[in-house]
């Protein structure tokens, strides 16, 4: 086996002789580059309300606020998969609970009790999460 200074030539900058099957690079190097995008500011989606001043930092706006009714629209129309309104985790689990219900029961007459319960709580995860703070 050769080694990789064999074939990529040694450390000492000797370098293979460019034959004509080696293509000529003709581009030029930028003359300015890009500035690294601005930094998101450390505000609210860090548990904290005050926005964190510094150079390139720009604030971020809260997401709206969630309402009671569109959740409660959402579980009605989805059903525990509509929890994912309000959490996106909390509604996947409550999804993947109810398909293991359902599987354990061995029936969907188990989707009957399973919905309105997600209904309910849905209203319980929004007056926990989606009111605004008087």
């Amino acid at each position: 086996m050769r080694g990789a200074e064999s074939v990529l030539g040694s450390a000492s900058g000797c370098r293979a002789p460019a034959g004509p099957a080696a293509p000529q690079a003709f581009g030029v190097r930028p003359k300015i580059f890009a500035p690294h995008p601005p930094l998101v500011s450390g505000g609210w989606y860090q548990c904290d309300d005050r926005e964190v001043a510094g150079p390139g930092r720009y604030p971020v706006p809260r997401p709206p606020e969630r309402s009671a009714l569109a959740a409660l629209l959402w579980t009605t129309a989805c059903g525990p998969l509509g929890l994912c309104y309000l959490s996106v985790a909390g509604g996947l689990i409550a999804a993947a609970v109810s398909v293991g219900v359902v599987i354990v029961a061995g029936t969907a007459a188990a989707v009957a009790v399973l919905w309105p319960v997600s209904m309910v709580l849905s209203l319980l995860v929004w007056h926990g999460t989606g009111r605004p703070a008087s």
